[in-house]
């Protein structure tokens, strides 16, 4: 069973509403935390802040591009203009450079880049 980054869009819409999938994956220790994901979500108002703040933290952590490797990404793939910011693009080279891992999100550009790479995560009855 492959790890899954769970992009900042999954994690605000299950605080939302309740995500089955997402509960899951988080059973099976399946979920991965990327370090942007977890400052994203410090900058909203997730339910329980501390506490479930503190939750994210003790997730499997991911690897992590660098900047030089999220920018030579960027050129070779030619990913400039398609409408993904510095996080998402940083979050997608470091799916890429995580053995095994897929990317889990609702925006539509990213799912699109990881659908492209062949790292996009598909819960089960989506």
């Amino acid at each position: 069973m492959k790890p899954v980054l769970v992009d900042t869009s999954v994690w605000v819409d299950h605080f939302r509403a309740r995500n089955v999938a997402l509960e899951q994956l988080l059973e099976l220790d399946r979920v991965l935390m990327h370090p942007m994901v977890l400052g994203e979500l410090a900058c909203g108002t997730p339910p329980s802040r501390k506490q479930t703040l503190g939750h994210l933290q003790h997730l499997r952590q991911m690897q992590q591009a660098n900047l030089r490797e999220v920018l030579v990404l960027i050129e070779t793939e030619r990913l400039f203009g398609v409408g993904c910011g510095l996080i998402d693009l940083t979050l997608l080279a470091s799916t890429l450079m995580t053995p095994g891992a897929e990317l889990w999100t609702l925006d539509r550009r990213l799912g699109d880049l990881a659908h492209r790479f062949a790292v996009a995560h598909r819960p089960v009855g989506h």
